[in-house]
């Protein structure tokens, strides 16, 4: 079976969104994952039973725990429920249809579709869409004492992860200015070393990404583009925004839309270095 599918299906640290129930069943949802792809190392004549078993429930843990997280979002009157509602519908979607395939499938191929969900699904829609439930309920004075550069988020990348951290450190300073008389004025200028020092970074990664070839550059390239357009955007618009939902802004680009770029993006680039330094290694 494949390592790298098994290896990267772990809960980190960096998943949590502050929530502690929702952070709980999240953990439980991986540790199911975990028991799946544990049989999916057995042999097939003996584990496939059992397989279908474990991976129904999941499904029903999913079920369960996406209702528990939209009565939730109900509960504090979270404003984009029913968009939060229509992906998990899709993934519910996806986890239907695989146990459709479960007897027509080989471990093999339901081993890389459960891989799939819950890397390029699952961990996505928390970091990216969870986060949002987490930060609109938040109060302000606990947003402030939390947002903060974390050693979780580190890809092991010297340049890269001081550059990140940089980031942070330049949009926790607009925190720091919020009851200033020159507020606005302040804030501008700390928004604008923020988007400079953003697309410095971004060069210095795309540079990086072409020394080693990287094959899907032009991708992230992309994804490089999207974020300094909404950080552009926020640029243009800070000065109409109240002070609370200025930071919850300015946390949303830069703990969640950094942030999972950083988890789902810029961690493929190390691993794709480290799979070429593996091959050269191979080749002496």
């Amino acid at each position: 079976m494949n390592d790298t599918c098994s290896n990267s299906v772990v809960w980190k640290e960096e998943y949590n969104i502050g929530n502690f129930k929702i952070d709980k069943e999240h953990k439980h949802l991986f540790n199911l994952t975990k028991e799946v792809i544990s049989l999916l190392d057995t042999k097939e004549e003996v584990a496939f039973d059992k397989l279908k078993n474990i991976v129904k429930s999941l499904f029903k843990y999913v079920s369960i725990h996406f209702k528990s997280e939209e009565v939730h979002m109900e509960k504090i009157k979270y404003p984009d429920i029913q968009n939060h509602k229509e992906l998990h519908k899709k993934m519910i979607s996806m986890l239907t249809d695989l146990i459709a395939e479960l007897n027509s499938l080989k471990l093999e191929d339901i081993q890389k579709k459960i891989h799939y969900f819950m890397v390029e699904y699952f961990v996505n829609h928390i970091i990216s869409e969870d986060k949002k439930i987490h930060l609109y309920e938040i109060s302000i004075n606990d947003l402030r004492a939390s947002f903060k550069w974390k050693d979780d988020y580190k890809v092991e990348n010297l340049l890269i992860d001081t550059e990140h951290k940089q980031l942070f450190d330049i949009a926790l300073s607009a925190f720091e200015v919020v009851d200033d008389k020159n507020r606005n004025k302040k804030i501008k200028s700390i928004i604008v070393e923020l988007y400079d020092y953003m697309k410095k970074h971004f060069s210095h990664e795309e540079v990086f990404m072409e020394k080693i070839s990287y094959p899907r550059i032009e991708e992230h390239k992309k994804l490089h583009k999207n974020i300094i357009h909404t950080l552009n955007e926020f640029v243009k618009e800070h000065s109409s925004l109240d002070i609370i939902t200025f930071e919850k802004e300015l946390v949303r680009i830069i703990d969640i839309s950094l942030v999972r770029h950083i988890i789902l993006e810029d961690r493929k680039i190390m691993a794709w270095e480290e799979t070429q330094v593996d091959e050269n290694i191979k080749r002496n």
